[in-house]
């Protein structure tokens, strides 16, 4: 499979539509998505560059440094700046392939409802006064 040119306007659809998605932000001319785009036809692998779509970038705090990020089902698994050996990538790949996603899809709902109460219990006049009696 070859490697796909993700823009600002294409991300988030490439997201929705791969299983695996491998992305490496300001990626070299010859790089490690490549050789795994060869590897591994079964995930989908891109680049993008940092500087030409910025709001890509910016959505994960990234500017022109490069990075790796790794979705598996639209789940944010793997993002790290600095340059990614092809090795380092297959064994990340691993790991992520191994995991249950159902488990972590409810760790995610559980920290998202943690994070509701806190932030309800901050807003809460009534919380913060405590129980009335």
């Amino acid at each position: 499979m070859s490697v796909v040119q993700l823009t600002d306007g294409n991300f988030r659809q490439e997201i929705a539509r791969s299983e695996v998605l491998v992305v490496e932000f300001g990626a070299p001319a010859t790089s490690a998505v490549e050789e795994l785009s060869r590897r591994h036809p079964d995930v989908v692998c891109a680049t993008i560059d940092s500087q030409a779509q910025p709001k890509a970038a910016a959505m994960f705090g990234l500017g022109a440094e490069p990075a790796l990020l790794i979705f598996r089902e639209q789940i944010v698994l793997y993002l790290e700046a600095g340059e990614h050996a092809i090795e380092r990538i297959e064994a990340l790949l691993t790991q992520i392939r191994a995991l249950d996603m159902h488990a972590v899809r409810s760790e995610i709902e559980q920290e998202k409802r943690a994070e509701t109460a806190l932030r309800m219990r901050r807003v809460c006049p009534t919380a913060k006064r405590g129980r009335m009696e």
